[in-house]
């Protein structure tokens, strides 16, 4: 097992930095420019993954028209290259100019239950932008502890992790994350940060409705936050404007709730926030190539 402790920078990392921080205007507009290159791309040259993209609208808007459907593939692709160019944004930037990226509306909510010492245990999404999180163990002021996918190339595995953990986030390897975090022990309270909308490797007992569809689903947070009886609260997310984030915590449950009342939650609280922006869902996972029966 890898655990990952990234508060120091590489050599790299610590080397671009500072040449970026002076010019991060420039750096947007030089990101806008590739978003717009890379969507045209998506759109007209190279549809990426559109089938399993069209599938999934289907499955969850049904009652769309082809032109509907046509213009949200278009949207959802802007969004996806804004995603890619965001990575530069965030973690190239400034302290301060990722600040104005990022806003937490209600962060004295899961303070408050960290003030009491007890633990807490946020499950986040593919929607919006994630990589913003990086900024969370400031936001709650204690230890971050979050599962990541390595990479095969040593070089970016390394310089992937120090981006990530610029802020003090714990990286551990996503397939010991829940382990890891059922030992783990402290004798400050520790916020446990999982993104719980991926479809599981393989089929399993768990499974919810979400958009009318029963679909299996990770339960690893939750049940997380069962044996350890920690808070939980779903993260809310809303796109301000372009390359601007705001997060809300949404709670869940004070401790007390079981993995399936926790998981049935936090569906049903991620689906009305599709619903109010659905292009900024990751709709390129293929979510439902396992069904559930009914």
């Amino acid at each position: 097992m890898e655990i990952v402790n990234t508060r120091r920078r590489t050599g790299l990392v610590r080397f671009v930095l500072p040449q970026w921080q002076v010019g991060f205007s420039l750096l947007k507009a030089t990101c806008h420019l590739v978003s717009a290159m890379v969507s045209l791309l998506f759109v007209y040259v190279l549809p990426y993954r559109r089938k399993v993209i069209g599938s999934n609208i289907m499955r969850t808007f049904p009652a769309t028209s082809p032109r509907e459907r046509k213009m949200f593939l278009k949207r959802y692709y802007q969004h996806l290259a804004d995603l890619f160019t965001e990575f530069f944004l965030i973690h190239f930037g400034s302290e301060e100019a990722v600040n104005r990226l990022v806003r937490y509306e209600n962060p004295g909510f899961p303070g408050s239950i960290l003030n009491d010492g007890k633990d807490v245990v946020i499950l986040a999404s593919h929607y919006g932008n994630w990589e913003y999180l990086l900024s969370l163990p400031e936001v709650v002021d204690c230890e971050v502890i979050t599962g990541y996918s390595p990479v095969g190339w040593k070089w970016m595995n390394n310089l992937l992790r120090s981006m990530r953990g610029r802020y003090g986030m714990r990286l551990i390897d996503k397939q010991d994350w829940y382990k890891h975090c059922l030992r783990h022990q402290s004798n400050t309270p520790t916020v446990y940060l999982s993104i719980t909308d991926q479809r599981p490797i393989r089929k399993t007992q768990d499974a919810v409705s979400f958009f009318n569809q029963q679909t299996f689903v990770q339960c690893g947070g939750a049940r997380l936050a069962e044996r350890k009886s920690a808070a939980t609260f779903y993260l809310d997310v809303r796109k301000s404007k372009r390359n601007v984030y705001s997060f809300r915590f949404v709670e869940l449950s004070d401790g007390t709730a079981t993995k399936a009342e926790i998981m049935d939650r936090y569906f049903n609280c991620l689906e009305t926030t599709i619903r109010r922006e659905p292009e900024l869902w990751l709709w390129s996972h293929n979510r439902w190539q396992f069904r559930a029966r009914v």
